[in-house]
């Protein structure tokens, strides 16, 4: 990724509260469709439906390392955010 991009662009931003939802689609004669969803709103993710190339791997692949990077982060802040609401119970008790 990073790369220099030609053409058309959009920046989409979601807002994903405790109700937002991911899931992968698979067929059986086409590319995945990878979706994020938030409210009313939804983000589709997929390739081209009947070419896969090296490049698309490692666009899977890099999808795949920064939804784990996420996921991580979001684990470390909601530990912190866990640890400070137990001790300030103890404290008030």
């Amino acid at each position: 990724m990073g790369g220099r991009v030609n053409g058309s662009w959009q920046t989409t931003a979601l807002h994903v509260d405790g109700r937002g939802r991911s899931a992968c689609f698979v067929y059986p004669h086409r590319t995945p469709i990878f979706e994020v969803s938030a409210g009313n709103s939804i983000v589709k993710v997929t390739l081209h439906a009947n070419r896969i190339d090296y490049a698309s791997l490692l666009f899977a692949r890099e999808l795949a390392e920064q939804a784990r990077a996420f996921t991580e982060e979001v684990e470390r802040l909601h530990h912190i955010q866990i640890t400070r609401q137990s001790r300030r119970e103890e404290s008030m008790a």
